[in-house]
């Protein structure tokens, strides 16, 4: 397996998590999408925080680099 700076591991998954979802409000019911997965959330009752990515999304990755939750 390849070695990877950890400083540069690092800095890739903060700049991951930093705004992954874009938010679409035009004619049509608004939505939220992960910049990195297929997930969207459609709705005018739903916030950013209801959101949920794909479990092979790279900002769940990110998040658990993060944390140190690798196992």
């Amino acid at each position: 397996m390849s070695e990877f700076n950890k400083e540069d591991v690092l800095t890739m998954a903060k700049a991951i998590l930093e705004e992954p979802l874009e938010y679409m409000n035009g004619d049509y019911t608004p939505y939220y999408f992960c910049k990195y997965c297929d997930a969207e959330l459609h709705g005018f009752q739903y916030t950013a925080d209801d959101f949920k990515h794909d479990l092979n999304c790279p900002v769940l990755i990110a998040q658990d680099i993060l944390t140190g939750n690798t196992g």
